[in-house]
């Protein structure tokens, strides 16, 4: 995952204000680099560095006051995850447009060379025809089940023309991306949470097949390829923040009900204490089993903030060499030892991936602060196959396990340490996200790409 902003002035207003609000708030789709691409003629200017959003926008151009010299009405932003490509934006020079270039997604089958493909195709189809949605099409039709992409670009005329904002998304919709508005400023984002941070009134998703066009004439749209839509379900499970809306679901409510769902199931089968989250993306899941889990009871069952993130810490998932993710884990946060001491408490968690940083993160402190018992309670079913993004995967912890969920628990349990993991159904999760059109693939196997990518 990475994240992406774009942001147009019909009216020719300076947008620096919301280019650095709007890519701030997608710093937790990617904490490895960020980058922007501004006018500058007769081009573009497209700095980017290794360094959080906020830390680049200081010391690169001296805060908002230096970023406001240097943006004009128009621009597009990007925050970089560690397996998603080089930083970004990138430029392109062809035959007849200038373009610079900034996505979301992974491709399969170009040697992880992300963001330098997309730019390349999307330059030749647009020196081929000078229609948007002509060279979109071709395009959209050349990775029909090679991955996921959204898109945001910047597209010049060598010839002197107007720039346009260019923003499209993969048929299947893999990929979450929203457009707002604010006063003539249109914004296209990865999440909604991005124009809350601008402070833009926030239109309608971005629809699956879909490019969209803003330039000095204002916005038009096409749909140019219709797919079977097969959106990422781990959006709502923990790549989102919690305050973003996703295709009309709220984020937090669908990790509450996860929650609650996991209290209806588990209730016979673990004597709980406490509850309590992995910060950050484990606290919808966990707040919603304790209000839950006190209400059937009939008794209140404290939530307790036993854990504090180290502020500056990374998303371990985003940590891909295993000793530094051991590394990570150790330092992301620590344990207030007395709240847990003696008790039985159920621990929130987003996912048990490979199981690493739970076990030697959470677990492992929960037993130094000497903790009777543990119970993961976890808002994603177990995953059983991989991931799309590397469909021959096999580094998951409960990757090719049988059985129930509960015997399933009871395996990964032994891995990590636990006493029972408390998994949902795939029809829990379904119902919690509330659509039927996701990509669950590494729940089923179920691949939304090409046979050649996952056999």
């Amino acid at each position: 995952m990475s994240g992406i902003v774009g942001v147009y002035s019909v009216d020719g207003k300076n947008v620096a204000d919301e280019l650095l609000m709007g890519v701030v708030a997608l710093q937790h789709r990617g904490e490895e680099g960020c980058g922007i691409s501004v006018e500058r003629k007769p081009g573009f200017y497209t700095p980017k560095e290794r360094k959080l959003a906020y830390y680049f926008f200081r010391d690169f151009f001296g805060g908002l006051k230096g970023l406001r010299e240097k943006t004009s009405s128009f621009a597009i932003g990007h925050t970089l995850y560690e397996d998603s490509g080089g930083l970004q934006p990138v430029e392109e020079w062809g035959e007849k447009h200038l373009i610079s270039v900034a996505m979301d997604g992974v491709l399969l089958g170009f040697g992880g060379k992300n963001d330098s493909v997309m730019r390349a195709l999307f330059s030749r189809y647009l020196d081929e025809t000078s229609d948007f949605y002509d060279a979109g099409n071709k395009l959209m039709e050349k990775l029909r089940g090679k991955g996921s992409y959204c898109v945001v670009s910047l597209v010049k005329d060598k010839d002197g023309g107007d720039t346009s904002l260019v923003a499209f998304r993969d048929p299947k919709g893999i990929k979450p991306y929203c457009l707002g508005k604010k006063e003539d400023k249109y914004i296209v984002a990865s999440e909604s949470k991005s124009l809350d941070g601008i402070e833009a009134d926030f239109i309608r998703d971005i629809e699956p097949g879909e490019m969209i066009v803003i330039n000095k004439n204002g916005l038009s749209s096409k749909k140019l390829v219709e797919d079977k839509h097969a959106h990422c379900f781990f959006e709502w499970i923990y790549f989102a923040d919690p305050t973003s809306v996703i295709e009309g679901k709220d984020v937090l409510e669908v990790r509450k009900e996860l929650g609650r769902r996991l209290a209806r199931r588990y209730v016979s089968r673990v004597d709980v204490d406490l509850v309590m989250a992995s910060p950050d993306s484990g606290r919808g899941v966990a707040i919603g089993f304790q209000q839950e889990l006190s209400k059937i009871k009939n008794r209140f069952i404290p939530y307790e903030e036993a854990a504090i993130k180290n502020p500056g810490s990374k998303r371990t998932f985003q940590v891909e060499n295993e000793e530094e993710r051991k590394l990570a884990a150790n330092v992301k946060f620590f344990m207030n030892k007395k709240v847990v001491q003696g008790k039985n408490v159920a621990v929130g968690d987003d996912s048990i991936v490979r199981g690493t940083v739970f076990r030697d993160g959470m677990i492992y402190k929960l037993r130094k602060s000497k903790a009777e018992k543990i119970y993961p309670i976890i808002s994603c079913p177990a995953l059983l196959h991989a991931c799309i993004t590397d469909p021959r995967g096999r580094n998951f912890a409960a990757y090719g396990l049988k059985g129930t969920i509960e015997e399933i628990g009871e395996q990964v349990a032994k891995e990590i340490n636990a006493d029972f993991v408390c998994y949902p159904t795939v029809k829990d999760m379904i119902e919690s996200v509330g659509l039927e059109d996701i990509c669950k693939a590494c729940i089923d196997g179920e691949f939304p790409v090409n046979e050649e990518f996952w056999k």
